[in-house]
């Protein structure tokens, strides 16, 4: 329950289905229990010419909004994108179509707070619901909003995926026929050689603390406050996607360590295939939050 974020009941399932092995029901509770909805939309008001494509993600065992987003433009490709791709790639094609000729920034973040606003309400309390699925009259108050704000009545088309925690943490899908990733558990405190893994590095900066933990005393298993620096394109939109708002840093795992003279490389695991390096002096402290190991763990379980 400590180390997942599960209630008991999960707890108690996750343990029966794997024989009472921990190691394996840890890695099991992302796995058990659909409770992210992905709703994917694309809208059109004819009689302004204006185009449109939207994302929200529902959280419905905490009955809240994870992520909203929305793009407004005056190009009919914009509508054109298929609801029924993968919801990484969506929100991809989301982000392009911002950089498009013809899209309205400004009523783009309008549609956006939207969004988010109506997702927040009493008034989207359905969707929320277990089994719950997108139908007409359950868009129609969206619809009523987004046509008062773009002057005119909106077609709008809505897909729905219901995913488990670890399909929502996979920046990209499981290719078919593949095999999942070993427990990191299993791997943790290794860097992965050339071929072992298609990762992608991003430059990262570790958050300062003057009385936080000295760099060469972490673990691979602790928490640390990292902000995404790196420049590139991929960078800024994967930093978005992560929730890293501007100037703020991300709590994040740390995959690996390799200490120098005077110096550590910190290798930090964002999601699936997305991970941060940083060297930084060995006496730096850095805002940390060290996570128990294994045998700690046990003697809690054990009451000891």
């Amino acid at each position: 329950m400590e180390e997942t974020g599960c209630d008991r009941s999960e707890a108690e399932l996750a343990l029966q289905l794997c024989g009472y092995d921990l190691e394996s029901a840890v890695q099991a509770v992302p796995r058990l229990f659909q409770n992210i909805v992905i709703l994917k939309g694309r809208f059109c008001v004819r009689k302004e010419s204006l185009y449109g494509l939207c994302l929200a993600i529902l959280n419905l065992k905490e009955k809240r909004l994870l992520r909203a987003r929305a793009v407004i433009s005056y190009n009919p490709a914009v509508y054109a994108s298929e609801l029924d791709q993968h919801w990484f790639d969506f929100e991809g094609r989301l982000y392009a179509c911002r950089l498009w000729p013809g899209t309205v920034q400004a009523v783009s973040q309008e549609a956006e707070g939207l969004l988010a606003g109506y997702f927040d309400s009493p008034e989207a309390g359905a969707f929320y619901e277990e089994g719950a699925s997108v139908d007409e009259a359950a868009l129609e108050p969206l619809k009523a909003l987004l046509g008062t704000r773009l002057g005119g009545p909106v077609d709008l088309q809505f897909r729905q995926d219901v995913l488990d925690l670890g399909q929502f943490r996979e920046v990209r899908p499981q290719e078919e026929g593949q095999s999942r990733p070993q427990s990191k558990r299993r791997t943790r405190g290794t860097r992965a050689g050339p071929g072992a893994e298609n990762l992608l590095i991003l430059r990262i900066a570790v958050e300062p603390d003057p009385v936080g933990t000295l760099a060469e005393d972490l673990h691979a298993g602790d928490l640390v406050h990292v902000a995404i620096n790196d420049g590139r394109d991929i960078a800024q939109y994967l930093a978005r996607l992560f929730g890293a708002a501007q100037d703020e840093s991300l709590a994040v795992p740390v995959e690996a360590i390799e200490k120098g003279a005077g110096e550590v490389t910190v290798r930090v695991r964002f999601s699936a295939g997305v991970c941060g390096d940083v060297s930084v002096p060995g006496d730096l402290r850095v805002r940390a939050e060290r996570r128990l190991g294994k045998t700690s763990w046990w003697k809690k379980f054990l009451g000891g």
